[in-house]
C-alpha cells in the first residue's frame, strides 16, 4: 500500500529542508506571545514544524523517517518533554487508520473490492469522466453521516479495483492512466473531506461549533437545528463536489471524453457476476458491522432539546469517550484475524492473516503521528495562542464580507498543516469572545470558521483521507498538490458566496445588524 513512497536521501533537498527550518526558527522568535508562553520553546516547535513539513513535501528523507523527526528533535531543543510527544504516535486516529487499513486489506484479499467496483461502472457507464464524479458523489454522500476518515478507509479498495482494472484493459494511454488512477483515489478524499461539512455530525470541528456556541444558546441566542445545518449547507456541499469533479477531469488531470474502447466488456462483466461467495459474504458482513457501529457510536443531536443517543452511551453511560472510532476499528480487525473465511477458497482460513497485515504501510502511520505530535507542541509551547492573536485585531476592524473571506483562507492554509480539530478548537473561542465583543452575531464568524477548517486539500498530511489515498501509491505529490491548490481556491471562494447569499438568510442572520439578544 505505501508503494510509490521513496526509500533515500535527497541531500540537496534536505539542506533546503535545513534552511527552511532554521529561517521559520528565526521568525517564530518574533512572534507576539502572552506572559504564559515560552517564546524560545514556540520558536523551536516552528523551525522543527517546518523542517518537517519541507522534508515530506520534498521527499529529502523517506517518509517514515522524517516522520520522526519531532521525536528526536523537540526534546533536544528543550521544547516539549519526550513523553508528551510520543502521545502523537499513538491517537486513537492512528488505531483507527490501522483498523481501517487491516479491514481494507481483507476486502481486498476476497475480491469484495472487484464486485463492488464493477457494481459502479455498471452503474455510471464506462466513461472516466462519469465514472470519477460518480465516486465523488458516493463519498460526498456517505460522508454527511461517517467521518470522512472511515468513508476514505471504506472506497479505498473499491477505488484500487476500479483504477487497477481500468488500466489493466489497456484503455487509456498511459499519460490518461496516471491521470484516472490519481482523479479517482482524489475524488474518495476530497469527497470524503467535503461530505462532512454538510451534517452536523459529519466532522469534528462540527461538533466543537456546537460546543462553543451552545453556551450562547443558553444566554438567549437562537439554536442551529440539524435540519437548519443541512439546509445551509448541503447545497454548497453537493455545488462544491460536482464543480470540482468537472474541473478535476476537464482541467486539472484530463481524462478522455468518450466511452472507454473496452467499455462493453466491462458492462458485461459487472452484468454476469456470479452470487458472492462465502469469504466475499463474511467480509462484507464485517465491512457492515464497521459501517453500523462507526455510525451509531456517538450520540446525535437532531434539535436543541432531543439528542438521539449512541450505542457507546448505553454501554457506558458518562464514560462513553473511551470509546472512539479507534476501537471499533481495532475490534472489527481483531475479529478478521478470528473469523473463518468459509467454504471453498477459504476453506481453513481466517478473514485475515498476519502476512497480509504486514504489508500495512507503517510509514504512513507513522507521517500521520508525527503531524499529530506537532499540533500536541503548538499548545503548551504558546505557538497556537500567537497565530491566534496575530488575527484577533481584525474582527470588529473590517466590512464582515472582508473579514469571513480573510479568516476562512487563513484557517484554511493552517488546516494544511495541522488538525483540522485542533484548528477549530484553538480559533472558535477566540472568534466568539471577538464577535461578541464587536456586536456580531457570533455564526457570522463561527460557521464560516468551522466549514474552513475541513477545507485543507493540498497535503497528504491536510486530512487523514488525503493520507490513506496518498498510501495507495495511485497519486504523486505534485498531483495532489496541483489539484488541492484549485480546489482550496474553488472551495474559499464558493464558501464566501454561498454562506453570504444563502446561508445566511437562511439561518436568519443579518451581518449589519447586531442581534437582540446580544443588546
Amino acid at each position: 500500500m505505501s508503494e510509490g513512497l521513496p526509500d533515500t536521501v535527497r541531500a540537496r533537498w534536505l539542506w533546503f529542508a535545513i534552511a527552511i527550518g532554521v529561517l521559520c526558527w528565526w521568525l517564530g522568535g518574533r512572534l507576539p506571545f502572552d506572559a504564559d508562553a515560552r517564546p524560545a520553546a514556540a520558536a523551536a516547535v516552528l523551525g522543527v514544524t517546518a523542517l518537517t513539513i519541507t522534508c515530506w513535501l520534498t521527499m529529502a528523507l523517506p517518509i517514515g523517517a522524517a516522520s520522526l523527526l519531532p521525536v528526536a528533535l523537540l526534546p533536544l531543543f528543550g521544547a516539549v518533554p519526550m513523553e508528551t510527544i510520543v502521545r502523537g504516535y499513538g491517537h486513537p486516529i492512528l488505531w483507527l487508520f490501522g483498523g481501517g487499513f487491516v479491514l481494507a486489506q481483507a476486502i481486498e484479499r476476497w475480491g469484495l473490492h472487484r464486485r463492488l467496483a464493477l457494481r459502479v461502472v455498471g452503474i455510471v457507464g464506462p466513461h472516466p469522466r462519469r465514472i470519477v464524479l460518480g465516486v465523488f458523489l458516493c463519498a460526498t454522500g456517505i460522508s454527511l453521516w461517517i467521518s470522512n476518515t472511515s468513508v476514505a478507509l471504506m472506497l479505498l479498495p473499491i477505488g484500487w479495483a476500479i483504477v487497477d482494472r481500468t488500466i489493466a484493459g489497456g484503455q487509456l494511454s498511459p499519460a490518461a492512466a496516471r491521470n484516472f488512477g490519481a482523479a479517482v483515489m482524489l475524488a474518495i478524499a476530497y469527497g470524503a473531506s467535503i461530505g462532512g461539512m454538510g451534517t452536523p455530525i459529519g466532522t469534528a470541528p462540527n461538533a466543537l461549533f456546537f460546543i462553543n456556541y451552545q453556551s450562547l444558546v443558553q444566554q438567549g441566542a437562537p439554536p442551529v437545528t440539524f435540519l437548519q445545518w443541512m439546509i445551509a449547507f448541503v447545497p454548497y456541499v453537493l455545488v462544491l463536489t460536482v464543480v470540482f469533479s468537472v474541473l478535476l477531469t476537464a482541467v486539472v488531470l484530463p481524462l478522455p471524453r468518450g466511452r472507454l474502447a473496452g467499455g462493453d466488456a466491462m458492462l458485461h462483466e459487472a452484468k454476469t457476476l456470479g452470487p458472492m461467495t462465502v469469504p466475499e459474504r463474511r467480509v462484507a458482513c464485517l465491512f457492515a458491522a464497521a459501517v453500523v457501529l462507526w455510525v451509531t457510536r456517538a450520540d446525535a443531536r437532531l434539535a436543541e432539546d432531543f439528542v438521539l443517543r449512541g450505542w457507546a452511551h448505553w454501554l457506558l453511560g458518562a464514560r462513553s469517550e473511551f470509546v472512539p472510532d479507534g476501537v471499533v476499528a481495532v475490534v472489527v480487525a481483531i475479529a478478521a484475524f478470528v473469523i473463518p473465511a468459509g467454504g471453498g477458497a477459504g476453506a481453513g482460513k481466517r478473514i485475515m492473516d498476519w502476512e497480509t497485515a504486514r504489508k500495512l504501510p507503517f510509514d504512513i502511520l507513522f507521517l500521520l503521528g508525527g503531524s499529530m505530535a506537532l499540533a500536541d507542541a503548538f499548545e503548551p509551547t504558546g505557538l497556537s495562542r500567537s497565530f491566534g492573536a496575530l488575527l484577533a485585531p481584525l474582527v470588529g476592524h473590517v466590512h464582515p464580507l472582508l473579514l469571513i473571506t480573510v479568516l476562512t483562507t487563513a484557517i484554511l492554509l493552517l488546516s494544511e498543516v495541522a488538525s483540522n480539530t485542533a484548528i477549530a478548537a484553538l480559533f472558535l473561542p477566540i472568534l466568539k469572545q471577538g464577535a461578541i465583543a464587536a456586536h456580531l452575531d457570533p455564526r457570522l464568524l463561527l460557521l464560516p470558521a468551522t466549514l474552513a477548517a475541513s477545507c485543507g486539500f493540498m497535503l497528504p498530511i491536510a486530512t487523514p483521507p488525503n493520507t490513506i489515498v496518498f498510501a495507495s501509491g495511485h497519486i504523486s505529490i505534485g498531483q495532489m498538490l496541483r489539484a488541492g491548490l484549485v480546489l482550496d481556491v474553488l472551495a474559499i471562494g464558493l464558501l464566501v458566496l454561498v454562506f453570504w447569499f444563502w446561508a445566511l438568510p437562511c439561518l436568519g442572520v443579518d451581518p449589519d445588524v447586531a442581534p437582540p439578544w446580544l443588546r
